[in-house]
């Protein structure tokens, strides 16, 4: 089933008419070592999107200390400058209604409605392996003030776990262009499940420390304010970026007490 889903985002791709592609560097220190990583760390995220004849996809990857050695967690142990190897990323597709059926699904602020699936997993030290699986509805807004807006409500599938959870997510792009050197950008995603309830470790087991469960009450949000340097130096708008990262976990890893607040520097490269 995976090898199909695959296989078929892949063609998707190949048929994409209009795409863009990002590398990004982040460097924050803060983060939370309960699983014996370090403090500080960076990120290297590689992102790309693209319209394609029935919606869009977008493919996203974060390496985190993407120039360090692995290492286990004996050695991380003994280690002051303990790794943090990490590994997230996914790939999504929607599948909008008024392309499919060729007629207008809009209402009032809502521009169109769009299928969303979704594909995300990750690692941590090469170990800790989880994968998620989205399937829902997309609602791409027309809000004044905002580049774009979309809104999702999503079944959240993890096969470790029995049953579903719900998830309701979002993106969002704004920005101010007062001449060469004064354009900036505010843009972020969020991802909440606000009802689920917290997860007792020592109720759901050992899995739970890794958000295997469909259950848990949690908040990601990572809002981005950029200023465009390159729009500056070569006219050229949204090819360098520099600016900051608020990365904010609420219940992360879907466990009880275990927030991250982290504002990152950051540097970003289009083509």
């Amino acid at each position: 089933m995976l090898k199909n889903i695959l296989i078929g985002l892949g063609l998707m791709t190949l048929s994409l008419s209009v795409s863009a592609t990002s590398l990004s560097l982040l460097k924050g220190d803060g983060f939370r070592d309960d699983l014996g990583y370090r403090e500080d760390k960076t990120t290297l995220t590689i992102e790309h999107f693209g319209l394609w004849e029935l919606g869009t996809m977008f493919f996203y990857y974060d390496i985190t200390e993407p120039t360090t050695d692995d290492g286990s967690t004996a050695k991380r142990a003994n280690d002051e400058q303990a790794y943090s190897n990490q590994f997230f990323g996914g790939i999504s597709t929607t599948l909008s209604f008024s392309k499919m059926f060729e007629k207008e699904f809009s209402y009032g602020i809502m521009r169109d409605l769009s299928v969303r699936l979704e594909f995300e997993s990750g690692s941590g030290n090469g170990n800790n392996n989880f994968r998620n699986y989205f399937y829902g509805l997309q609602y791409d807004l027309s809000v004044p003030g905002f580049d774009f807006l979309s809104l999702n409500t999503v079944i959240r599938d993890n096969p470790e776990s029995r049953g579903v959870g719900i998830q309701i997510g979002g993106f969002w792009q704004m920005s101010w262009d007062y001449g060469r050197w004064n354009r900036t950008k505010f843009t972020g995603f969020f991802a909440t499940s606000p009802w689920d309830g917290d997860i007792d470790p020592e109720k759901e087991g050992p899995k739970a420390s890794y958000g295997s469960s469909k259950r848990g009450r949690y908040l990601t949000t990572q809002p981005q304010f950029l200023y465009d340097l390159g729009y500056g130096l070569w006219g050229k708008k949204d090819r360098l970026e520099i600016g900051l990262e608020y990365a904010y976990f609420l219940n992360r890893f879907q466990l009880q007490d275990r927030d991250e607040k982290v504002m990152q520097a950051m540097m970003k490269v289009s083509w």
